[in-house]
């Protein structure tokens, strides 16, 4: 059963694996594209798999702070956000954490707080469920590391700040909005 400690842990996990891809960085001066692709696969695919699990952990820790009646196994975000009342506060943070992605395009400014939450969707999906790697790599470029903009569609191209930034805001955005629902608990 989700509680409150265990969100924090799943955040945790998320920065230990942070952690983890900041520090395979430093050791190739910022360029992960020259640190083995196996090394860096595992570690973006764990920080994803624990951000976004935190995510669904929180869900869980909603339905069962706020009595909805969800079964454990049926907890998903827009179930604990269809049960919440309209306006709740949680609820909208909530959707904020984890918008849809699925045939929808990415969002006009992808750097945004909802751009950042659907490109975290949409790397998560890509990166654990299918394998692919959401790293772009640029040789004697500034930045040589970047994400892709949207890995379901590379013709998008890169971002055109560093990938180890934006994995860095991207643990801040979820981190705190997080928090946030857990003080509302």
């Amino acid at each position: 059963m989700s509680t409150p400690d265990t969100v924090n842990d799943r955040l945790f996990f998320a920065k230990r694996r942070l952690k983890d891809l900041n520090k395979l960085g430093r050791s190739y001066n910022g360029e992960l594209g020259r640190a083995q692709p196996r090394d860096r696969q595992q570690l973006i695919q764990e920080f994803l798999f624990h951000l976004v699990g935190t995510i669904e952990f929180l869900a869980q820790a909603v339905n069962k702070s706020k009595n909805l009646g969800i079964d454990m196994e049926d907890v998903k975000v827009s179930a604990v956000c269809d049960e919440l009342p309209n306006g709740d506060s949680m609820s909208e943070i909530l959707k904020e954490l984890h918008p849809a992605t699925y045939r929808r395009p990415l969002p006009s400014d992808p750097y945004s707080e909802e751009g950042s939450h659907f490109r975290i969707m949409v790397m998560r999906n890509q990166v654990c469920h299918h394998g692919h790697n959401p790293f772009y790599f640029r040789s004697g470029s500034v930045p040589p590391t970047s994400l892709f903009l949207d890995p379901r569609d590379p013709n998008l191209g890169a971002s055109q700040k560093p990938a180890l930034d934006e994995l860095n805001y991207f643990f801040e955005l979820v981190n705190g909005k997080c928090q946030q629902v857990l003080k509302l608990l």
